[in-house]
């Protein structure tokens, strides 16, 4: 980035610059003299308190451009570590313009670049890397969990953690030098219990932190919830339900929805990007074969995939497409039609794989279990949730809360699917006060505690950190296992070394020029 060497006292805008607001905070940096802007205010500026806000015209000359508040931060006292004023003003764009044109060619400012504050607190050590990389997933956050581990790496449990990791790695060093240096003095057995005291500590610490890198959290960032399903599976209408406006078109023409189209939709404090992709079948058309490859694209990398199927319009052959596909729920659609139970007895899904089975109509919103078992005999096992049972329709009632029970083997459908605690009627779930009465509810609900079940560890999600914890928790397991066979101190001591590279990589000690780039590439102006 071109302002890395560039010294130049900077200001920028720090609050929204796409529409009018009563208020608007811009920020000036860098400048060596607070006094020499004495011209450009009404306040007398030697009579300015640190991070007190003062009242002030901010003038051109003799003309007055507006009526606001300035704070003075010093230098080493600031965001940046620099001199910092941060003046609120009147919000209206064209006014923001003119202030900043003032300073720009008055006073020798230029406009900063995104993330450039940013980069003078790290330049300045104000804030370490680790910390500046919290601050952008805060910023950037899609999520709830996402918000609070930005903030606890910016200022808060995890920026501890790795700070007392590194604490323990200091006083492993320490005990290993002691043993070079003043072995004699306290002693063989006593060098010795201090060094593995310390290797203890250090390998406690680490272990924590390596057991919140496991499994894969990329679906995690932004999490995709897709609809999946041959042409006319009513996709399009479920998705109108989900964000509640016919966002997608509907229409009893096959193939309708020749490309993905998504939306943002919020559950729980978690935003998912929902995708309604392109029908699956045979097609001459190129556009609409594109489409369907990128449906299977997206499919492979969402983080909560449902298949729809509509028993009355469905072709085994396109069907076979979706076999090895783990789904998360298999919605059998028109349930309010005529001969439902009859089409849906009629369907093949010996390959189908779903952790949950739910009949639906989209066009009242009503949910409920399968009311007849599939012809197609067993559906493939999951391996995170074990076996579904040998009927591929054979599901247990739904319970009051509105989840599916487990699959249970060799368990026939009774027509009223009864459970011992009393009888449920078929077809849309009954009343209850913790009942889930609507297929959007439910589909809500289960997306929301998939989320949760993943993330209930707590997950480090930034990928340079989780990688470089990883690579220190297999030198330290190498470092573990010969630990005994080492009789000499030096070599001792320069094992213990190779972990000062990666924790300095991973509290930000070292800031390589490519993890620069790619961190300040996703910040705004004015931070």
């Amino acid at each position: 980035m071109s302002f890395y060497t560039d010294e130049s006292p900077i200001i920028a805008c720090s609050t929204g610059t796409t529409s009018n607001t009563a208020i608007a905070v811009i920020r000036l940096s860098g400048f060596k003299d607070l006094l020499s802007l004495q011209p450009y205010f009404s306040f007398n500026l030697s009579k300015t308190k640190k991070r007190y806000s003062h009242l002030t015209n901010f003038k051109n000359g003799e003309q007055i451009l507006d009526n606001g508040l300035l704070v003075f931060f010093p230098e080493g006292e600031s965001y940046t570590g620099e001199n910092v004023l941060e003046l609120s003003v009147h919000g209206n764009l064209l006014n923001v313009d003119r202030l900043m044109k003032l300073f720009i060619e008055g006073a020798g400012f230029r406009a900063a670049g995104a993330g450039e504050f940013t980069y003078r607190a790290l330049k300045n050590k104000k804030l370490s890397l680790s910390q500046v990389e919290g601050l952008d997933m805060l910023l950037n956050a899609s999520s709830n969990l996402m918000l609070s581990q930005g903030l606890d790496i910016l200022q808060g449990e995890l920026h501890s953690q790795y700070l007392a990791l590194y604490d323990a790695f200091l006083k492993l060093k320490a005990a290993v030098e002691l043993s070079i240096d003043f072995s004699e003095d306290v002693g063989e057995e006593e060098s010795q219990k201090l060094f593995q005291d310390s290797f203890d500590r250090f390998s406690k610490l680490l272990n924590a932190l390596h057991s919140r890198t496991q499994g894969n959290v990329s679906s995690l960032l932004s999490p995709e919830v897709v609809l999946v399903g041959q042409t006319n599976a009513g996709k399009s209408s479920l998705f109108n339900l989900l964000v509640k406006q016919n966002r997608s078109i509907v229409s009893n023409i096959a193939g309708t929805t020749r490309d993905y189209i998504s939306e943002v939709i919020h559950i729980d404090g978690t935003n998912y990007k929902l995708v309604d992709t392109a029908g699956i079948r045979e097609s001459s058309d190129v556009i609409e074969n594109i489409g369907i490859d990128r449906a299977f694209e997206i499919l492979n990398r969402s983080f909560f995939k449902i298949l729809i199927i509509n028993p009355f319009e469905t072709n085994p052959e396109y069907l076979q497409k979706l076999s090895g596909v783990n789904f998360d729920l298999l919605i059998i659609s028109h349930s309010d039609k005529s001969n439902f139970s009859l089409e849906n007895s009629k369907l093949n899904l010996k390959n189908i794989v779903a952790k949950n089975v739910v009949s639906a109509s989209f066009e009242t919103g009503s949910i409920g279990p399968i009311s007849s078992p599939f012809a197609s005999g067993p559906m493939g096992p999951l391996s995170d949730f074990g076996p579904m049972g040998p009927l591929a329709g054979s599901m247990g009632a739904l319970s009051k809360s509105g989840s599916i029970e487990p699959l249970k083997p060799s368990a026939p459908i009774e027509p009223n699917l009864q459970k011992k605690s009393g009888p449920i009627e078929p077809g849309p779930t009954g009343k209850a006060s913790s009942a889930v009465n609507t297929i959007d509810e439910y589909i809500n609900n289960q997306i929301s505690q998939k989320f949760k079940n993943f993330t209930s560890n707590n997950p480090i999600l930034l990928e340079r950190h989780r990688q470089v914890i990883n690579s220190l928790y297999l030198k330290k397991e190498e470092f573990s296992n010969k630990i005994n066979g080492i009789g000499d101190v030096a070599i001792l001591s320069s094992e213990v070394n190779i972990f000062a590279n990666y924790l300095s990589e991973l509290i930000g000690i070292v800031s390589p020029e490519d993890v620069l780039n790619s961190i300040f590439s996703n910040f705004c102006i004015g931070k």
